[in-house]
């Protein structure tokens, strides 16, 4: 710490470069910054940490399709970053050093579209068969409304995102699941989607599926 002689400038307030200039008891004081601690994150920060890296290395390989379906560009927020924020707020939890997913609260879309209506999903080794009732009347629902299915195998940490496979006015649709996925689990969502207004429904959880 050393002291201003009243010269040229005199004293300042503040910082400037890599000094701060005060004044204590009448004096003008110039100090130099203080060094950065080395890295000693608080136990909250630890856990946003964790978070954070779980749900990047889980939403990355479903990057463009949560970039076309998940809500709608924000000011500066991507619908990527949107859906990072959803999934860091709802759908991760640590247990001391170990960050899970919530799969059921996991959300491959999101929007204002009519959703489905009473989903129910079965399956016969990989081939896997979502029904659903007809709403194609109610709301801004539509007969045409193309069906995305979406599936997550743990096992491989891998999505498989098949789009158009039936309309809403379908009821049904039928997907087959590459076989080297028999004998695993995967968690199923399905959601909506209207080209027509360019919007989506919020993804259903469909659940986990142990394929034969």
């Amino acid at each position: 710490m050393g002291k201003i002689q009243i010269g040229i400038l005199g004293g300042f307030q503040g910082k400037v470069g890599t000094v701060v200039g005060s004044t204590w008891r009448g004096e003008d004081i110039i100090k130099a910054l203080p060094k950065r601690r080395a890295d000693n994150p608080t136990e909250l920060q630890k856990i946003q940490r964790l978070k954070f890296k779980a749900v990047s290395e889980f939403l990355n390989p479903l990057r463009d399709t949560l970039s076309r379906y998940f809500s709608n560009d924000v000011g500066v927020k991507s619908r990527y970053n949107l859906a990072t924020s959803y999934h860091l707020l709802n759908a991760v939890e640590v247990t001391g050093e170990v960050a899970t997913m919530l799969f059921n609260r996991v959300m491959v879309s999101k929007g204002v579209l009519y959703s489905f209506q009473n989903p129910t999903v079965a399956h016969t080794g990989t081939e896997v068969t979502l029904n659903w009732e007809d709403n194609s009347t109610m709301g801004n629902a539509k007969a045409e409304d193309a069906v995305h299915v979406v599936f997550y195998s743990v096992e491989h940490q891998m999505f498989f995102v098949y789009e158009n496979v039936a309309e809403r006015s379908a009821l049904t649709a039928s997907i087959t699941l590459p076989a080297n996925l028999a004998g695993t689990a995967v968690e199923a969502y399905a959601f909506l989607y209207s080209s027509a207004i360019k919007f989506s429904s919020n993804s259903v959880y469909l659940g986990k599926l142990v394929l034969d």
